[in-house]
This record gives structure tokens, sequence and C-alpha cells, in this order.
């Protein structure tokens, strides 16, 4: 019999003929086993291919966390297209700048929901559970839910095929899609269902499906057996389902990670820096649970270094090791000349292997940029650049020290400030600005904008919002004379007024998330 290829699909497919009568998904009052699941998937997957989904093509996702959701991310896949999440709840100018640069071949949305700004692109709506709209759609009802082959795709599905495509802030005022293949997604749930046995139980999905963070809880139980769970605050707060057995997060959900969100096996954290001075509240609470801290950026495929601390391990003060690279995966601490550093000298981590993703989509000189060739292994390897600084220990696990560069990281979500100031400077009455992160509370750490110029900070806030995702959105905008400088004509951070304390300050606060759902 000849293997199945190395793709998302297959590990899917695979578990449902498995047994096909586990549940695969609980969404409040909605149940699927993992037949209902691929019964679905694979009728809308013919529809898909029909409009012109097909490997190496774009489907977009305007959708919110719901049946709808698990069913068009698997069809996408068996369809041998690639899903592009969207958000339905960002600026429509956002959602069709991306439509617009990433070319999908069809959005789909919920029926009767508002129709996203499109860029002229298609739109299908789904139905209950993913179901084509059969009051909206003609072909609705025309297609067998039958499993999908490679003959009934328009070419054959692969690993070198593009699973899905997660957009990035930008740098250069452009956000940026990382291009990441079914081999890498595979290579990542493959070693993830051994390391995270808690999958195979229920996954708790509250986070927003365009941050990567949610693939482990979305595919990976799909892929064990498991039961995705997806949730809201309204649901956690009733207690609904009982207490998952895994959960994914970042260390800014800690707080709210207690109750019913409180896995039983497994909390994974990742997305941003953890120390162990954050992590003593949650751990002294829930003593029996292993916690691992998982490092990785998206265009390493959701994770590729772990350390993982049983329940009872003592862990010293300070921040948490990011601990060793994953199967599959290289990682190397370089200096400026690409020369391996000592142990215990800061160097900058360039990740290699099977979970390196392609590249930026349309982006070329960028993806040049980033993903270079690697000077170690087989000839034609390549690795990409983190712009992360880290050190190794003696004991062989690594420590995260940190960027190269401007970019920072808040609850998660990778924000580039050179996106930020673009946005600023294209508004009338702004002459010069700077975004920086600043701790507005204890605990609480937010964009702050700093603006030279006429402009109001209350028209500055509403027309940001009107065109950046809700996470890139300042908390707080400081008008000011000049933006203080160093000698040496840079920025000087250590002079900008703290919102708080400055009497020159016209800040327009922006109100804290309250539902982990809102949590960028």
């Amino acid at each position: 019999m000849t293997p199945a290829p190395a793709t998302v699909t297959a590990l899917i497919e695979e578990q449902i003929a498995r047994d096909p009568d586990r549940i695969a998904l609980v969404c409040g009052d909605t149940v699927l086993s993992y037949r209902d699941l691929g019964l679905r998937a694979d009728r809308l997957a013919r529809l898909l291919i029909d409009r012109g989904a097909a490997p190496e093509r774009l489907v977009a996702l305007a959708l919110l966390p719901s049946p709808e959701l698990l069913v068009a991310i698997v069809a996408v896949l068996k369809s041998g297209a690639g899903y592009l999440p969207l958000d339905p709840g960002h600026p429509p100018a956002r959602i069709g700048l991306l439509l617009a640069d990433a070319s999908p071949v069809l959005v789909l949305i919920r029926a009767g929901t508002a129709v996203p700004e499109t860029a002229g692109v298609p739109v299908l709506r789904l139905g209950r559970c993913g179901l084509p709209d059969g009051g909206s759609d003609p072909d609705a009802g025309k297609h067998p839910a039958a499993e999908v082959a490679d003959d009934d795709r328009l070419s054959a599905s692969g690993p070198d095929h593009i699973a899905y495509v997660i957009y990035t802030s930008g740098s250069t005022g452009r956000p940026k899609g990382v291009l990441v293949q079914h081999g890498s997604v595979h290579a990542y749930l493959s070693w993830a269902r051994a390391a995270y046995p808690g999958m195979a139980g229920t996954a708790l999905v509250h986070s927003p499906v365009t941050f990567d963070l949610t693939v482990t809880g979305l595919l990976g139980p799909l892929c064990v057996g498991g039961t995705v769970r997806l949730a809201t605050l309204d649901d956690i707060r009733a207690r609904s389902g009982g207490p998952p057995s895994f959960v994914k997060a970042t260390p800014s959900h800690l707080v709210l990670l207690a109750g019913a969100l409180a896995p039983t096996d497994d909390l994974v954290l990742g997305g941003e820096a953890l120390t162990a001075e954050a992590l003593a509240p949650w751990r002294s609470a829930h003593p029996g649970v292993a916690v691992v801290n998982e490092y990785g950026p998206t265009e390493a495929t959701v994770g590729c270094v772990l350390a993982r601390i049983a329940a009872g391990e003592a862990l010293a003060g300070g921040p948490v090791s990011i601990g060793r690279p994953a199967p599959g995966v290289d990682a190397y601490l370089l200096d400026d000349a690409l020369r391996p550093v000592p142990t215990g000298v800061p160097g900058e981590l360039y990740v290699a292997g099977v979970q390196v993703a392609r590249g930026y989509l349309g982006q070329p000189a960028l993806t040049a940029q980033r993903f270079v060739a690697c000077p170690f292994g087989a000839t034609g390897r390549r690795m990409y650049r983190t712009g992360d600084l880290a050190r190794l220990r003696p004991d062989g696990c690594l420590d995260f020290l940190g960027r190269t560069d401007q970019q920072v990281k808040v609850r998660g979500m990778r924000i580039e400030p050179g996106e930020i100031e673009s946005a600023l400077l294209a508004r009338p009455g702004v002459r010069q600005a700077a975004a920086v992160v600043r701790e507005l509370r204890p605990g609480y750490e937010a964009v702050v904008a700093y603006v030279v110029g006429d402009a109001d900070p209350g028209l500055l806030r509403a027309g940001l919002a009107a065109a950046l995702p809700g996470y890139l959105v300042p908390a707080a905008f400081v008008r000011l004379d000049a933006l203080p400088l160093t000698v040496n004509g840079k920025l000087d951070l250590a002079a900008l007024p703290v919102p708080a304390a400055s009497n020159r300050l016209q800040a327009v606060a922006q109100p804290l998330p309250q539902q982990l759902g809102q949590l960028p």
C-alpha cells in the first residue's frame, strides 16, 4: 500500500477512519462526531473545488469561532487549497487589503452576516455546521458527501503545497503573509500529539484563528481523536462542558486561566516571554498540571522549541527557559558572520529543518532577507533568521533574551512599530510619529503613540481603528511639540513622557479587553 502523503489532510482522514463515532467538535449546543465532520467537510470541499480551490490557491475564511469555522478549515485542506484566516471584526479596509494581497479564489462567510470588503473576490455563505447555504447557493445540494481523493481535486495535493497563510505585522507598514506548507504543519502536529497528551481529551480554543497559536488546538486534537471545544467567555463562566484537558494560551492569559478554563493535563504557553514569577500563582493553584513553554515564530510553524515543566517540578526564579528544539528542528545561535557563538554567549537564533515556512507571500526580497542559506548540513538547506537573541545554557537548553530589532509582542501578537507609525503618518495633521510599548499599569503593557502635529487624538484613534486590527491600535495617544532625540539623533525612549504623568498629554484611553477572544 502506498503510504499517505505527509499532509495535514492525511492525519485528519486517518483519525476519521480510525474512530468515526468519537466526538470531534463541541461548540455551544452543537456536537459533531468525526464522521459528521468528515462528511460535511467532504461535501463542502467538492463545492470549493468546483469554485476553483486547488493546491497553491487560497480560500479565505471570514468566520468567527463556530462549527462552520472548523468544517471550513478541514474542507479547504481536503480541497488541496490553503486557508487564509480573516477576522470579521477587523476594519473592512484591513480585510480588503489582505484579500487584495493574497488573491484567494473565494471568501467563506456565515449565512446572515454582513459581506466583508472582498476586493472583488467571490463570496460563499455557509449555513449551519458548514454546509453551503441552500437559500443563497443553487449548487448547495448537488455535491455528495464522499471522501475527496486526488482524482477529485484539480491537481494532486502534497507536502510542499500551502496549508495556510497567516498575516503578521510588517516593519515597512505592509502586513506580510507567511506561507506555511503541509509538510511543515504535518511535522509540527506529529510531534505535538506525542508531546501534548492532553490533546487526546478536550482542547479548549478561545483565541482568534488569525493567531497561529490556534493551529495546535484546532488541528492537533483531530489527529489524535480529541475533541475541539470552541468556547466564549459566557460558556466558560457557566462551566459548560466541564474542564478541558488541554489549553494553549499566552502568558498574559494566566490571570484568566482559572476555574472551568484551567486544563487538567497540559497548559501550553507561547507567544511571549514567560517568567517563573508570572507562572507561580497558577502552578500553586493547579499543582497537578504540566506546563509547556513553547517558542516559535509563525515562520517556523507554530512552535519549534519547547520546555516541559512537569507537575511538581521546581522552577528557579526569573525567565523560564524555552528549552530544546523539537524533533526535526535545528536551532543555531550565530554571530553577525554566521559563526556559532560559545555556550553562555548571546547570539541571534536561526531555525532550520522541516518546519521552516516557504517565505512571505508576494515579497521575494523580504523572503530572501529572512530565509537564508544554511551553512550547516546538506547543500540547499535554508534557515529562518528569527531576529531573536538567545543563549545556550550548559544543560543544552535555550534562554530567550529579547529582540535584535524593534519588533515587540503584546499578549502574544507580533507588533512592528513601523506599521503603526506608517498609519499615523498617513493621517492629516501628523508630522512625526513614534509607537512604543509601555507598561500603562502593573502587568498591562500596551502601545502608546507619540505624535508631533495638530491632529486631534480622538480622530487619530478613529482613523487607525478604521485601518488597523485592534491589537495594533494604540491604547493612548500623546501629542508632543517634538520627538525627543539622543545626541546621536535617535529617538530617546527614556525621555518620552509616561501618559499618566505628563501635563502635555492629550490621551485617549482604549478600554482593556475583557473577553479571552478579545485578547490578541
